[in-house]
């Protein structure tokens, strides 16, 4: 108690001394004097004159002849000490003592000083708040400080310094602090997860802009391919035009030169022959030459009869050619149009599915057929016209000969005399060119046999090839009308052959084309029932043509042709967009492993998902359903219930259209059997201890599952003998002891799913006798 004692006089004396510049022995006395009362000690201190001297922090006593130390106390070692302040020594006279100031002092002046006294302390009250000091002692710790408030209320501070308090507050200020480091922590936290959300949604924002982009590019790219490829075609398409032309050209000039080659040896060897037998006969040979003439004309012109009347049927026939020739341009020319018309509407496209690739392949051969046929009737009648201008050649030459050869009879006797000379001259030379005549013209004669076999081997041709052409004419108007659908109206859906993604529409009205009544096109999912549901439309004009939607989702669609609003006209078969998916599934007791693959590049989506569907079902009424594992097989639980069951594939990021689909079938393998020691005989004796055997699958395992003993002839499955639970197992084996009672019994199982006295499965028989 007395060190207690002595450190609260420490401390008082540490905090006078702090607010006052008197000495320390002087403050002690006055302690004493006031009986170590703080406040009345001050209020005395600060009413006495100072000393200027250093405070002495050590000092002896000399009645107890040692050394007391006096230092401040440990837990005032971080304090800053106060500066002090020194009191102003009076001027004229010493201080005074109270009552004598008091005295002194006017009555009206002390009521104003006392006021403003109470005031100041106020003031200086409500600055610091609660304290321990009272008036007196704030206002000489005020007069001390020079009439400073800053300087008072630092000093009062330092007076009612509370360690604890002090220490209470700074902790109560750390664990605000730190309590506000933990929220700014957690927001900071907050602020970054908010962050990373908003960071991948604007990756999987920015990434799903790009693939549209790119996408985009994409079939920018396709189309810009296509038209380069349609133009590449139609400058193929005009090149080709133009060799065929060029090609026909030629082929006219060569056949007019060799025309011009033939009329120029046959001239020149006329006028050998004639030159020849002018000079060897001379006159008379003249006369009879005229008379060989005639009836070489003669017979010309009855070759010419005969030849009439070959081009006469010749003609007939070639009339017939060219009424079927127009007939099949006149079909070339509507599927001329009918592929301008499908290269202005849709720049890509394929015709048809099978059955229209069918056709054009038909239509191709047809058409190869017809140009060989053309070329044929083309080369006859290019045979006919050389024939007809051998004929007037000839019929030219005959009269030209005539007219000439009466001119020159006049001319021979003229020239004769002059002929005669000449003539031994050029024997020799013109025996040669008359045998390279007789050659060059019995080549002729040849090369015009060969034109006539051949003419009547292209008759015998061309008609049992009219005949096949018409046969096949006729076959391929069988194709058509057995193609035309729903009373004469035809609607084909198929995959363009550049855009695995878009789906070509061909649709022909024929006959049940209506004029004022506006027509569209549909494209639905092949399960969608409802007309309303389409995935695309596009309005359609005229009674024929072709339309595209492009960039379709994978699935099975179906095109749907209306008139009006929702009148349906015609549905085309199923098409699929996207890449194929092999499936297959294997049942393995609860369990049903499902294996896949996807035909593509990408392979399979972690977004792909595949369920398990009863047949009947709409593809958003699933059983269950997994998304599709990269490893290309999952696991589902097996349906309890027996039957057949769909397994369907769904690509991302279709929704409920399926890319592919197998079917399963889960069977009744349910079973409750009695066995016995000896499998043979199911004879037991009474009390004898049997075992039942049994698996169920069918229906989910329940605690409540229960196992009974009946006799067969027993209907109320609730007079039983024995009875087990099956403890929630779906398969095991219970024991029970046989009845006492002889006769025949069996075991029933109970699902509690499907009633709790409805006997789902029977065992067999067996039988208790007793051996007595």
């Amino acid at each position: 108690m007395s060190s207690n004692h002595d450190l609260d006089i420490e401390e008082k004396i540490a905090s006078l001394i702090g607010a006052f510049s008197h000495k320390r022995e002087v403050i002690l006395e006055v302690l004493k004097r006031n009986n170590y009362g703080i406040d009345a000690s001050a209020l005395e201190l600060s009413e006495m004159p100072v000393v200027e001297q250093q405070p002495q922090f050590r000092q002896t006593n000399n009645n107890n002849n040692s050394n007391v130390s006096y230092n401040y106390p440990s837990t005032y070692s971080n304090r800053q000490i106060p500066q002090q302040f020194h009191q102003q020594p009076p001027q004229q006279q010493p201080p005074q003592y109270q009552q004598q100031q008091q005295q002194q002092r006017p009555q009206g002046q002390q009521q104003n000083q006392e006021k403003e006294r109470s005031e100041l302390i106020k003031d200086i009250e409500n600055l610091i708040g609660n304290n321990s000091l009272d008036q007196s002692t704030i206002y000489a710790v005020y007069q001390q400080s020079n009439k400073s408030i800053d300087q008072t209320i630092k000093t009062i501070k330092e007076l009612t310094f509370d360690p604890n308090e002090e220490l209470k507050k700074i902790e109560a200020e750390i664990e605000m602090r730190k309590r506000e480091e933990e929220a700014l922590l957690e927001a900071k936290r907050q602020k970054k997860k908010r962050d990373q959300q908003l960071l991948v949604a604007e990756q999987q924002h920015h990434t799903e802009r790009e693939q549209q982009q790119r996408a985009e590019r994409e079939q920018q790219q396709r189309l810009c391919e296509e038209y380069e490829r349609i133009l590449k075609l139609d400058h193929q398409k005009k090149l080709e035009t133009e060799r065929q032309e060029q090609e026909l050209a030629r082929r006219k000039q060569l056949e007019l030169e060799q025309i011009m080659i033939l009329k120029k040896q046959e001239e020149a060897g006329l006028r050998i022959l004639q030159e020849q037998r002018e000079h060897q006969e001379k006159v008379r040979l003249a006369k009879e030459k005229e008379e060989q003439l005639k009836k070489r004309c003669q017979e010309e012109e009855a070759k010419r009869a005969a030849i009439r009347a070959q081009e006469i049927t010749r003609m007939s026939k070639q009339q017939q050619l060219e009424e079927e020739a127009k007939r099949l341009e006149q079909q070339k020319r509507q599927e001329a149009e009918f592929m301008i018309a499908l290269e202005t509407k849709s720049k890509e496209a394929k015709l048809m599915q099978q059955q229209a690739n069918f056709l054009k392949q038909k239509e191709q051969e047809n058409l190869q057929l017809i140009e060989k046929q053309k070329k044929e009737i083309y080369e006859n009648q290019i045979q006919i016209d050389i024939l007809k201008l051998k004929e007037l050649e000839s019929q030219n030459q005959s009269k030209a000969m005539l007219e000439k050869a009466q001119q020159e009879i006049q001319e021979l006797k003229k020239k004769l005399a002059d002929g005669e000379t000449k003539f031994n001259q050029e024997t020799v030379k013109k025996s040669s060119d008359e045998e390279e005549l007789k050659k060059q013209i019995q080549e002729l004669e040849q090369q015009k046999d060969l034109l006539r076999r051949q003419i009547l081997d292209l008759e015998g041709v061309q008609k049992p090839r009219l005949e096949q052409l018409e046969q096949e004419l006729k076959n391929k108007e069988l194709e058509l009308q057995n193609t035309i659908i729903s009373n004469q109206i035809y609607l084909v859906s198929s995959l363009e052959e550049n855009s695995a993604d878009t789906i070509v529409v061909h649709w022909n009205l024929e006959n049940k084309f209506e004029e004022a009544t506006p027509y569209w096109i549909g494209v639905f999912p092949t399960h969608q029932p409802k007309n309303d549901r389409y995935l695309s439309f596009k309005h359609v004009e005229g009674k024929e043509g072709l339309v595209s939607f492009p960039s379709i989702i994978p699935g099975h669609y179906e095109a749907r042709l209306f008139k009006d609003k929702y009148t349906l006209i015609q549905k085309s078969s199923s098409v699929q967009v996207g890449p194929s998916v092999s499936l297959s599934a294997h049942v393995i007791g609860d369990e049903i492993s499902v294996t896949y693959k996807v035909n593509s590049e990408s392979g399979v989506n972690i977004r792909d998902w595949i369920g398990i569907y009863h047949p009947s079902q709409r593809n958003k009424h699933y059983i269950e359903s997994l998304y599709a594992s990269t490893l290309g097989a999952i696991t589902f639980k097996s349906p309890r219930v027996p039957g057949l069951y769909d397994i369907r594939y769904f690509l991302h990021p279709t929704k409920y259209n399926e890319q592919a689909k197998i079917s399963f079938e889960i069977t009744d393998n349910d079973k409750i059997q009695v066995i016995s020691e000896s499998q043979s005989c199911l004879t037991l004796s009474p009390d004898q201890e049997f075992k039942v055997e049994y698996v169920v699958n069918t229906t989910p395992p329940s605690s409540s599952d229960w196992v009974g003993i009946f006799p067969v002839d027993e209907t109320n499955n609730k007079h039983y003998i024995h009875s087990k639970y099956t403890s929630s197992a779906a398969s095991g084996e219970l024991t029970f002891r046989a009845p006492l009672k002889t006769g025949d019994y069996e075991a029933r199982f109970f699902s509690y799913a499907k009633g709790k006295y409805i006997a789902h499965k029977v065992s067999n028989k067996f039988s208790v006798f007793s051996q007595q």
